[in-house]
């Protein structure tokens, strides 16, 4: 947002930033000093946090920085999962653009509140910052996919270091866990690829445990898995090459890898009825090593921290960045009369709230299916006016 800001494309005054920690703020704000004003010329830091620094918890600062805020203005939620629904409720009530990190919510039940929050205002965007969109080998690979047929089969990883556990130990496995915070991403790439022409109708999941329970040491008799497994029968449309033809997916995460040339190892594997596409967004053939490092596999397509010759922040062109200000964009096109947000939907660049529909039920169906002993979990779609949309969740024992 800095740099968006240094650009011209935000608010040259008005920024708020809101946490429930209010005595943790003057952490915050040294560490963003460090990291962005001191590390690239011309970041103007100056905002408002919230709350005061000298309150220990206010789980509703929130409400306080929506108050300063104003119609058309943009919101990004970057919040444990649990939190996300009622601030983007919230935000959207009060006629704000919001952006959502992903998944958008826990549950279909609720990322259908949040739909038709959004319907009914009419005019504010909400969507899920899914940055894979904006790599251009996935975006490249999506549109492939979309000339290989029908959709018969897709397998999905990422995994991260069991150092991440240490950054999400008040969280993992309570708040959330490793399917949302990870398989989210390829759930994404995946659905935005058939979803013109398949639909999920049934999720079973399977987990290891043991690693991390055994790092993290919890005392308050939660689980937290491993290794998630989400597997997924879907449906492809009569009007493609077989009709009645039957699909499935294979998403698996994990944060108790060990430490390897890159944060995450993360590829994919798709089949349609007339080609394949493999992906590997790990290891991009670009490699650097230092005395101090060691050995690594490069990726400044996804955010380019170096700074240029100059001195500047340079990695406007990088998908993680890309991601929040197309977002950006589209909200000012929207508050000028330039689109609307039906127009910003049919796109399908952004990952707008309605589009989050199937992986939050594949996620919720995943989370469903582990509390019960791995049962099947079947996914309803009962709206005739949208039948692409899922309405429920059916448990099959």
């Amino acid at each position: 947002m800095a740099d968006l800001r240094r650009r011209g494309k935000v608010h040259p005054t008005r920024m708020v930033l809101a946490d429930a920690v209010g005595s943790k703020m003057p952490t915050v704000r040294a560490t963003m000093k460090e990291k962005i004003s001191d590390a690239y010329k011309e970041m103007d830091l100056s905002m408002e946090t919230l709350p005061a620094d000298d309150v220990d918890f206010d789980a509703e600062a929130y409400k306080a920085a929506i108050s300063r805020m104003q119609k058309g203005d943009v919101v990004t939620i970057f919040t444990p999962d649990d939190t996300h629904f009622q601030i983007a409720l919230e935000c959207i009530k009060a006629g704000l653009h919001v952006l959502i990190a992903k998944p958008a919510v826990k549950t279909l039940e609720h990322c259908r509140a949040l739909v038709q929050a959004a319907e009914e205002q009419g005019d504010v965007l909400v969507a899920v910052e899914y940055h894979k969109r904006f790599d251009p080998i996935y975006t490249d690979a999506r549109d492939r996919i979309r000339g290989l047929g029908a959709f018969s089969f897709f397998n999905s990883t990422m995994t991260q270091p069991k150092a991440q556990l240490d950054t999400f130990r008040t969280w993992a496995g309570k708040s959330s866990d490793i399917s949302y915070y990870l398989n989210s991403h390829h759930m994404d790439v995946h659905a935005w690829s058939v979803s013109h022409m398949a639909r999920p109708k049934s999720v079973s999941a399977v987990a290891a445990r043991g690693c991390a329970e055994a790092r993290l040491q919890p005392t308050d008799g939660r689980t937290i898995e491993d290794t998630i497994t989400v597997i997924s029968e879907w449906e492809n449309d009569a009007s493609v090459d077989a009709p009645g033809a039957v699909g499935t997916a294979l998403y698996t995460a994990s944060w108790v890898a060990p430490k390897a040339d890159c944060h995450t190892q993360q590829y994919f594997h798709y089949m349609g009825f007339k080609g394949e596409i493999r992906a590997d967004q790990a290891h991009r053939g670009y490699t650097g090593s230092t005395d101090e490092n060691g050995f690594a596999a490069l990726n400044p397509l996804y955010m380019k921290y170096t700074p240029n010759a100059n001195g500047y922040f340079a990695g406007q062109n990088g998908y993680g960045y890309r991601s929040i200000e197309v977002f950006v964009d589209a909200a000012h096109a929207i508050n000028t009369g330039a689109t609307t947000v039906a127009n910003v939907c049919a796109e399908g660049v952004l990952a707008t709230i309605d589009s989050a529909l199937y992986v939050t039920a594949l996620l919720e169906a995943g989370r469903l299916s582990l509390d019960n002993e791995g049962c099947r979990v079947a996914i309803a779609y009962d709206d005739g006016s949208h039948p692409r949309r899922p309405t429920a969740l059916k448990l099959q024992r």
